[in-house]
């Protein structure tokens, strides 16, 4: 656990690489919760098919 604070230190000490990482940190999560909105929208729009579905032809959930 020492060595992870000596690394936090360093990096808050020198801000060059800090900034860095931290844009790479950004655009990981962005890209993340992009594709998690995605499937997200994709499942919701396929239930509402499968609903539509179940509704038109009468057999009941």
């Amino acid at each position: 656990m020492d060595q992870v604070s000596g690394i936090v230190d360093y990096l808050l000490a020198n801000p060059i690489f800090l900034i860095p990482l931290l844009l790479m940190v950004a655009g990981m999560l962005y890209a993340i919760l992009k594709k998690l909105i995605k499937m997200a929208a994709i499942v919701a729009i396929a239930g509402a098919l499968y609903l539509a579905l179940v509704e038109y032809f009468g057999t009941g959930l």
